[in-house]
């Protein structure tokens, strides 16, 4: 049997117009053409994102005067949107949406409350938590007069999941300056603030609260005070350190110069390193901002903008011993003429991905580098500039593309714009711009105010771009999504593959199609290597009609195990649009022993390893953990054919960890990642 396709056209009703096209001989069929109607149910929320970035999405309908506006991923796809709302109906209160990765609101659209509270509420603060849930941490004022932070957690379509009012972190009367806030791998939330009594002469005090899961303050007594000062402290960051524990960063203030610090907690809150804790940046310099990322070891990468003899980005790696690996007061992370601010950054793999404004003269554009954990420049001996234009661009955001790549979205005042307008660029691991070289339109509304951008990712290597705009006198906050082939309407929905007899079946469907589009089919086995190759296995022609249609795509394989297939849509005017990657175990009717990539990969509770024998015999499977100590055997009959053993997480931390499975000669190795 070789392959053959089938495609269902929808010509602008419910019935779609299904032609079977005879490509080679096929048991069973006849060199006939043969129609089949049948129903076709397209779901509306695929076009919810506006394909045109001067209108984009209006995410938020009603309100007045939002403030504070901060979006965090519900990690799938989509995001949660927090905000101050200061309308007649919700005056000064927090309110919150969450937006599926279609644009589609998944509950009132007004924005609900983040608590049963009267309010007046105000600067929330939120983390990711698990999926398709978010953390927020805001300062309610009625319950003293210099504020209280309560806490809370919302799901996607709206439930709150702790008390309807918030959990109380702090109660007293002392001043909350500054919070910030993260959440675990188990669902912890962790918040670090900034106290201090009434009076002159009283101490700053950072302190530190733990939420459980349920909603539970974990320090019961009172918050643990991580530091103490007579000098101003403030700016605080938390990060997880997947033990329990978190990382906290601060900035300390002495004769009105700006010192960065960090200390290390454990699940209990107790400061793992010296009391005084960890000086990070140099004592004569003044560090007037910083940002900081945990890495995927134990570590915490953090970049500062210092402000000498003239402003500079300096970055340093502390690890879980409380030791600076790189340079002492941090490394000069650019040599380049002009003024560098306004550091933010993403982690990929070992590497960083580091961005930066460049002042020149009256200029300011964006810059990126790459940099392994070593501190040593991947991307050559000078930064990517990622916009270098004629006027004023400000307000980067950057995010992982998760394949060791990142999107940048940035506000961009040019010389011909009265208002600053919102663009984005794609970068691959390899420092090579994706999209346009200027920069792709995100939010280009002509002559309107554009501010509180936030920047998502798509969880598909695109991103969603969040932002409030003044458009009619009205304030409202909009959002475009744009795909990882810089474009800003999906044509391909619903990508799958399915075993089909000897056969692996690729279907799809195709909304919003213009034009002649040419599918190329590509399918690899192999995704565990840096360079993939992937092969061409087919092609199927879409008929230049528009509107939505379905496609299918039959394979036989002619290699046995865990299969990857992806779609290539190129269109007449060039573009290329890549689909997500669809994974199948094919066994065929092989005559060998084949094993297939556990499913799923990465799993948190339990996860399936299938595998085909061509006769029956004994089974070894042995499990090991990253530091290769055996945690588990299976040892047992199996009959021919396929089979499948399931694999419990229970009792295991995440990580990578690997099996080894043998039967008679046949040996393979794969790996596996549990996370929480």
């Amino acid at each position: 049997m070789k392959n053959w396709t089938l495609s269902l056209n929808r010509p602008g009703s419910t019935l779609i117009n299904m032609k079977i096209k005879k490509t080679s001989a096929m048991p069973g069929f006849k060199s006939t053409v043969i129609f089949i109607f049948l129903l076709f149910f397209v779901n509306e929320g695929f076009a919810q994102w506006v394909t045109n970035p001067s209108e984009n999405t209006k995410l938020v309908l009603g309100g007045s005067s939002p403030v504070d506006i901060s979006a965090v991923t519900d990690s799938r796809g989509g995001a949660f949107i927090f905000w101050q709302d200061g309308s007649s109906m919700f005056q000064n209160q927090v309110l919150f949406i969450h937006v599926d990765s279609y644009g589609k609101v998944t509950m009132r659209a007004d924005g609900k409350k983040i608590a049963d509270g009267a309010g007046p509420e105000e600067s929330p603060v939120a983390a990711s938590s698990l999926p398709n849930t978010a953390s927020v941490v805001w300062k309610d004022m009625s319950l003293a007069n210099s504020g209280n932070l309560l806490a809370q957690r919302v799901t996607a379509s709206g439930v709150y999941l702790w008390q309807p009012q918030g959990v109380e972190v702090t109660a007293g009367n002392d001043v909350i300056y500054n919070y910030s806030v993260c959440s675990d791998a188990s669902g912890a939330l962790f918040v670090s603030y900034v106290s201090k009594k009434s009076g002159l002469n009283t101490a700053y005090n950072l302190e530190m609260q733990k939420v459980s899961p349920k909603g539970e303050l974990l320090f019961k007594s009172d918050s643990t005070r991580i530091y103490s000062s007579v000098d101003r402290i403030g700016f605080t960051s938390t990060l997880p350190d997947d033990s329990g524990g978190v990382y906290i960063l601060w900035l300390q203030y002495h004769n009105n110069i700006g010192m960065l610090f960090a200390q290390h907690t454990d699940s209990t809150g107790h400061p793992l390193w010296s009391r005084k804790a960890v000086k990070v940046s140099g004592s004569k310099d003044n560090v007037i901002l910083y940002s900081a990322k945990k890495l995927n070891f134990p570590a915490v990468y953090v970049a500062w903008q210092n402000q000498k003899n003239a402003k500079g980005i300096y970055h340093q790696i502390i690890n879980d011993k409380g030791k600076n690996l790189w340079t002492s007061g941090g490394r000069l992370a650019t040599t380049e003429a002009g003024k560098q601010t306004n550091p933010d950054e993403v982690v990929s793999d070992s590497s960083i991905i580091l961005c930066w404004n460049q002042e020149s003269g009256k200029d300011r554009d964006i810059y990126l580098q790459k940099f392994n954990k070593q501190g040593k420049p991947v991307w050559g001996s000078k930064p990517l500039p990622v916009i270098k234009f004629k006027g004023d661009q400000f307000g980067q955001k950057i995010i992982s593309d998760g394949e060791g790549g990142a999107v940048v979205a940035w506000i961009d005042r040019r010389i011909d714009s009265a208002y600053a307008d919102i663009y984005a660029q794609k970068i691959n691991s390899k420092g090579e711009k994706l999209w346009d070289s200027l920069g792709l339109k995100v939010g280009t509304n002509y002559n309107t105010l554009k501010s509180y951008l936030s920047l998502v990712s798509d969880q598909s290597g695109g991103a969603i771009a969040i932002f409030k705009n003044k458009r009619g006198n009205k304030d409202g906050i909009y959002g475009q999504r744009v795909f990882s082939s810089g474009t800003y309407a999906s044509q391909i929905i619903a990508f799958n593959t399915a075993i089909t007899g000897d056969s692996v079946k690729v279907s799809w469907y195709s909304a919003n199609e213009e034009g002649k589009i040419k599918y190329t089919v590509e399918r690899t086995n192999r995704m565990d290597s840096d360079s993939v190759r992937w092969d061409s296995i087919g092609y199927v022609y879409s008929n230049g009609q528009p509107g939505a249609k379905q496609y299918q795509y039959f394979d036989l394989p002619d290699t046995t195990g865990t299969l990857y297939y992806r779609l290539l849509q190129s269109e007449s005017n060039g573009v290329i649009q890549t689909s997500d990657i669809s994974r199948i175990n094919y066994f065929g009717r092989s005559s060998d022993v084949v094993i297939a990539q556990n499913v799923p990969n990465p799993f948190t509770d339990s996860t399936l390893i299938s595998f085909y024998l061509p006769d029956s015999a004994e089974v070894n499977i042995e499990f090991y953990n990253s530091h290769v100590e055996k945690i588990k055997v299976i040892n047992r009959f199996f009959p021919s054919g396929e089979n499948k053993v399931a694999f419990s997480a229970e009792g295991l931390k995440p990580g990578i960890y690997f099996y080894r499975f043998k039967v008679n000669k046949f040996v393979d190795v794969k790996k596996m990642v549990v996370i929480k």
